[in-house]
């Protein structure tokens, strides 16, 4: 796992990226471009896999409040995922 700190700076990175581009809802394939452009992951698998499976083992340890803006949508075999900007 990605340590604390770059994941909370992956949080402000993708909250300013909402912001600019007024995007709600957004899937983990819609920010795969930018968090590869900032550095955080080296390329994308499958639409998003390397995000996904990132908030994956946040949610697993209890630990997505590091990323404020992801909500997920939790079905019996699979976990939506959903970005929306936080209202400050």
């Amino acid at each position: 796992m990605k340590p604390e700190e770059e994941i909370i700076n992956m949080g402000y990175v993708i909250q300013q990226y909402l912001e600019e581009n007024n995007l709600k809802d957004a899937k983990p394939k819609d920010l795969m471009s930018l968090l590869i452009e900032k550095g955080f992951f080296n390329q994308d698998h499958r639409e998003g896999l390397p995000l996904r499976n990132l908030l994956r083992e946040l949610d697993e340890k209890n630990l997505l409040y590091l990323i404020p803006q992801v909500m997920v949508e939790r079905k019996t075999n699979n976990r939506y995922w959903y970005f929306n900007p936080l209202k400050l």
